[in-house]
């Protein structure tokens, strides 16, 4: 009796141990599927990452040679548009090690590309993330900038990476981070862009009758201290980009891409966007070889779906339309149109 009992132990065990091997095997050959399903989804995404990389690039020749700007200039014909002679080198992360050149837009998605770069000079998420210095302190720390002729080199010599968003988005951006409430965010700087630039702004434009938006019309963050009611409203920040000059605007924040990063100089390999910055993000990283090292992230984003529409609706019609005239050979280089916006605005 007990023998027969072993051998039905035997048998049982022989038969769940078999089972066991099959269903490891069959999981193994699931996950090769799963594993082969990506890599399948990840080819498409660079190849159709790639073609609109190369369409971006295009574009931005095309922009150029029709403006008769930069390296693209024919001293003979007339240009509509000013441009800068030459790069601004110092405002580029050089990082010849990994054959890459970074020109910051601020306001578009800088502070997820700066991480990075930190990340590649071996300084540790801990350090990033405990706040004791702006991540662009710690960048510039560590990749000094460099000058000509060297930075000139460096361009030559490595991958250029770009990272764009719609202009009004990243003006409507750099307002609320910067000059809207000098209250709030004073470890980030809020009061020294009104010290030199909303108190001037509000000095300059705000009119006698002036009474204060809609709250309809400003975003108030939970949390955060209401403004000092001293700053420039949004209305009062467009006024001013209308009738600087551009040349002395004077802040990266809203300076226009073409001014600052010198697009029709600079021969870019790689044109991100903000919206649809997670591929390009995953072009990007292997088109410069940094798989396993640096993830797609997404930092300090403060976005919000509404904005736009609720910002813009203390501006008129022609205030839009002469802030787009500003910046138009950054909505035309990167193929952005202004009409949305055109629909958010009041009439007054």
């Amino acid at each position: 009796m007990f023998r027969n009992r072993i051998k039905i132990l035997k048998r049982i065990l022989k038969y769940t141990i078999g089972c066991g091997l099959i269903f490891f095997i069959i999981k193994s050959l699931l996950d090769k599927d799963k594993d082969e399903i990506k890599l399948k989804d990840l080819n498409r995404l660079l190849i159709e990452t790639e073609n609109e990389n190369l369409k971006r690039l295009s574009i931005v020749k095309n922009i150029c040679k029709k403006y008769n700007l930069g390296i693209y200039k024919e001293f003979d014909k007339p240009s509509i548009f000013k441009h800068p002679p030459a790069p601004q080198y110092s405002v580029f992360y050089f990082i010849k090690s990994r054959d890459l050149s970074y020109c910051p837009i601020y306001k578009a998605g800088s502070t997820t590309w700066i991480y990075n770069l930190c990340l590649l000079m071996n300084v540790t998420e801990e350090e990033l993330n405990n706040g004791k210095k702006q991540i662009s302190t710690i960048a510039r720390g560590i990749i000094p900038e460099l000058e000509f002729p060297e930075a000139e080199e460096a361009l030559r010599a490595t991958k250029k990476l770009l990272v764009v968003r719609h202009p009004f988005e990243r003006l409507l951006s750099a307002y609320r981070d910067k000059l809207e409430n000098s209250v709030a965010g004073r470890e980030h700087g809020t009061l020294h862009f009104y010290q030199k630039y909303g108190s001037k702004i509000v000095e300059k434009y705000r009119e006698a009758n002036f009474t204060r938006p809609k709250k309809n019309q400003e975003i108030r963050q939970k949390g955060v201290p209401p403004p000092a009611g001293i700053e420039p409203t949004f209305r009062e920040f467009v006024q001013y980009l209308i009738h600087t000059d551009l040349p002395n605007y004077g802040d990266d924040h809203w300076m226009p891409y073409y001014w600052f990063c010198a697009l029709c100089i600079v021969d870019y390999d790689i044109i991100a966007k903000v919206e649809t910055l997670y591929q390009d993000q995953i072009y990007a990283i292997h088109k410069l070889n940094l798989q396993g090292i640096i993830k797609p992230r997404w930092q300090h984003n403060r976005s919000h779906s509404n904005a736009s529409k609720i910002y813009f609706s203390q501006l008129n019609r022609d205030m839009v339309e002469k802030l787009y005239e500003k910046f138009k050979l950054d909505f035309e280089l990167f193929d952005y149109s202004p009409y949305e916006y055109y629909q958010y605005v009041t009439i007054f």
